[in-house]
């Protein structure tokens, strides 16, 4: 007699998993949003997803886990929206809106949430952070380097670098705009920037 597969419950059992763990994060972020990072607590989390704080340690591992994994999905957003809208433009324009999303991204996060960003990059995900194939920073490398192949921008400099230098760019422009407490228009002043930077290398 054949052995009966356990393959749909093995996809089943991944699939609640998968919901678990994005019903916490939802609810982290809207209770993070409401009432600061600092005054929500796990057991809060979990009492209002409806979730044991075991699940939340397995899925999450801390409250820093929650910045990290919300900043993961970040990365699957500009890989699977974002640079497939731009990647057919032909114009220094597809890497101002590029970083249009991405302040606006932050814009949606709130200054609280991106300041525990900035801590969980120093503490808990710095190799995750920094590498060059998460999604946010593959997608504009791959539009620089469609620039350079195009004849828009130079190309001495490799798509990686200029990638990198635009990005310690708007990074610092975040930074700035959490010390400052988001008191001016985020998106506004990184393009400016971001611009000007740009014509370093425009054709």
């Amino acid at each position: 007699m054949a052995e009966q597969s356990n393959a749909p419950a093995k996809t089943s059992r991944k699939q609640q998993a998968e919901q678990t763990k994005q019903k916490l994060l939802t609810v982290a972020m809207e209770l993070i949003r409401e009432q600061g990072f600092d005054n929500v607590k796990i057991e809060d989390i979990c009492r209002a997803a409806g979730v044991s704080t075991g699940a939340f340690y397995h899925h999450l591992k801390s409250k820093a886990g929650i910045v990290v994994e919300s900043y993961s999905q970040c990365d699957a957003y500009f890989n699977e929206t974002v640079y497939p809208s731009l990647a057919n433009d032909c114009t220094v324009n597809a890497v101002l809106q590029y970083i249009a999303f991405q302040m606006q991204y932050a814009t949606d996060f709130g200054v609280d949430i991106i300041l525990q960003i900035y801590k969980a990059q120093l503490t808990e995900g710095t190799d995750f952070f920094l590498s060059p194939e998460r999604g946010l920073p593959l997608g504009l490398t791959r539009i620089l380097a469609h620039l350079q192949q195009q004849g828009v921008i130079r190309s001495e400099k490799p798509a990686e670098e200029i990638c990198r230098e635009i990005l310690v760019i708007s990074r610092g422009v975040l930074y700035n705009w959490c010390q400052c407490k988001g008191n001016y228009d985020l998106k506004a002043f990184a393009l400016e920037l971001v611009s000007n930077y740009l014509k370093s290398y425009t054709i």
